[in-house]
Parts: structure tokens; C-alpha cells; sequence
């Protein structure tokens, strides 16, 4: 009537985890934190801390790498300081790699340009809409005075056009 489900059994096998590692790195960056919580699904923790510790040695994962490729998308995405922050936290990521980004970066013109894009064609700007504008941007990662000097510089963009 029920069949039991068999428990497969995690791989002790450095040397294919370390392959699944190499083939996680080849699509995307991982942060140390990720890659090691997607080789402890099916390698023993081990075989899955080994192979992490042969892709540090060659290089083949970096923190930083893996921190510049995050912020810079989500920069491109129309995100803020918040949100890059938050988001490197959940993936297990030192401020260290990511704080000049944070410093070097103006997020009140990201904000704006996210404005102008997501703003485009709109004829009055009542309070009403405003206030949904402003909060938009705060959802999406900027503080409270960044709304606010995104939305004026949003004006300045729209008045020169």
C-alpha cells in the first residue's frame, strides 16, 4: 500500500563534489556560504567543505567577485543601499566587500533614473501619487531623504526634457 521512500545516502566523494562545485561556479558566482549549502544537499559536510576549500585555493570562488557582481545588479535593477545590504547579508557576505560600492556610489541619481523609467508618460503628480512614488522607493531600498532628493531631482530631469 505505501511504499517507503528511500533516504539517499549524501556522497562522501571529495573529488565529485568538488566537480558539482566547479559546475555551480561555471552558471553563476556563489558566495562561500551558498556554494557550500548547495554541495551539503548531496555531499557529506566533509567532502562539501574540501571541495569549497579547493575552489577558495584556485580561486575559482571569491566573496568579492561574488559581492561586485550582486551590487552591480542590483544597481542596474534600480535598488538601494538597503537592499544591497540586506541582500549580501542573507548570502553570507562581509560588509567589508561590499561597502565601497555602498560609499562610491550615487544612489539619490539611481533613484531618479529608477523614477524616469518607471514614471515615463505621467502627466500630474498629485500628493496623493506622490506619496505612493515615495513610498515605492522606500520599498525598494532608499532611505527617506534619498526618496526625497530622487523625487525632486526626478523634477529637475522631467522640467529639462
Amino acid at each position: 500500500m505505501f511504499v517507503r521512500k528511500q533516504v539517499k545516502q549524501k556522497s562522501d566523494d571529495v573529488a565529485k563534489a568538488y566537480n558539482a562545485a566547479l559546475r555551480y561556479l561555471t552558471r553563476r558566482e556563489y558566495s562561500k556560504v551558498e556554494l557550500y549549502n548547495k554541495l551539503k544537499l548531496y555531499y557529506t559536510d566533509s567532502a562539501s567543505k574540501e571541495a569549497l576549500k579547493k575552489c577558495l585555493e584556485y580561486h575559482y570562488q571569491s566573496d568579492e567577485r561574488y559581492a561586485q557582481a550582486l551590487s552591480h545588479h542590483l544597481i542596474s535593477q534600480g535598488y538601494g543601499p538597503r537592499k544591497l545590504m540586506v541582500e549580501a547579508c542573507k548570502k553570507g557576505l562581509n560588509k567589508s566587500y561590499y561597502q565601497e560600492v555602498l560609499d562610491d556610489t550615487d544612489w539619490v541619481q539611481i533613484a531618479a533614473l529608477y523614477l524616469k523609467k518607471k514614471l515615463k508618460g505621467t502627466d500630474e503628480i498629485t500628493l496623493k501619487k506622490k506619496k505612493k512614488i515615495l513610498a515605492s522607493l522606500a520599498r525598494r531600498g532608499f532611505s527617506n531623504s534619498q526618496c526625497l532628493e530622487a523625487f525632486d531631482r526626478y523634477q529637475e530631469l522631467v522640467y529639462e526634457e
